[in-house]
């Protein structure tokens, strides 16, 4: 029987380490598969099957920032992952790529392109990229381009009609499914493309709330972070706690028990405590406010 049944054996390997390798270990990241998730997987899913139709269907995955939704196309990626065909040749089911932060059409192919290892002139014309990037999908099969921070297209201004007919044109023209994600700016934005919005359907991703699916992400959690003690993070007494000083986003808890886990084994205390927890969400606050100045 292992020493340590309260964790995932594959961490438990990690505890005979040091300090320093059980802390990386703990910032390490980590795809739960909890049920919302799982559901909006599902669905995508369903994308890479989808017979061929002029009017390939896109999905918009909606979430407030830091609840997930790079995780979730990393994993959706994951799942579909490169493989090389016989004849030598690469079939890349799903292609992800950022929205670029200053959106035109030029500065997106150009980070396909380079997401495809193919080289080009980032001061050619949007035109010549284009060319090269219908060429390079075809080559590699892609079958989604799932784009990530989607939400960053409305930051064209008068150029995101362009950015969206643009990418309307790729689907168009290779059958392609779009897959995007952001905040609720992507909705809006794409109100800019009448033809564009009637194909997407939005996945949501809601809040978090004190229930019985984030106790089980604590459960689940609490198995992956190599501390010699049980924490008992979804107990009565810290759930709540790591819940407000978390929020709504999942992405907060997830921070605040790598910051607690660290401390737990620099201090000897090897489990996540009250007092930790507090000590770490002070420190947050303390370089919050400093950055504020």
């Amino acid at each position: 029987m292992s020493s340590f049944p309260h964790l995932h054996p594959q961490v438990a390997a990690y505890m005979g380490g040091s300090n320093e390798e059980r802390i990386a270990v703990s910032r390490k990241d980590r795809w739960i598969g909890y049920p919302k998730a799982m559901t909006v997987l599902d669905a995508l899913d369903q994308l890479i099957v989808y017979p061929a139709t002029p009017r390939p269907p896109c999905r918009l995955i909606v979430a407030r920032g830091d609840n997930g939704k790079t995780a979730l196309l990393r994993q959706f990626q994951l799942r579909h992952p490169a493989v090389q065909l016989g004849d030598g040749g690469m079939s890349v089911p799903v292609l992800r790529v950022n929205m670029p932060a200053q959106p035109d059409l030029s500065q997106l192919w150009s980070e396909v392109l380079t997401r495809c290892a193919t080289t080009h002139r980032r001061g050619d014309p949007a035109s010549a990229k284009y060319a090269m990037v219908v060429s390079v999908l075809r080559v590699l099969k892609v079958r989604v381009l799932a784009i990530d921070e989607f939400n960053d297209v409305a930051l064209a201004r008068k150029g995101t009609s362009d950015v969206l007919a643009g990418i309307r044109k790729l689907s168009n023209e290779l059958n392609l499914s779009i897959v995007a994600a952001g905040t609720e700016a992507a909705v809006h934005a794409l109100a800019f493309d009448a033809q564009m919005r009637s194909r997407f359907s939005a996945l949501s991703m809601p809040k978090w709330a004190m229930d019985l699916p984030y106790l089980n992400f604590l459960n689940t959690y609490e198995r992956l972070l190599p501390l010699a003690k049980p924490s008992n993070l979804p107990g009565e007494e810290l759930a709540p706690v790591l819940f407000a000083a978390g929020g709504e986003a999942i992405g907060g808890t997830v921070t605040l028990l790598r910051n607690a886990a660290a401390l737990a084994i620099k201090s000897g205390e090897e489990r996540i405590t009250m007092e930790i927890s507090r000590a770490v969400q002070e420190t947050v606050s303390h370089a919050n406010a400093l950055s504020e100045i």
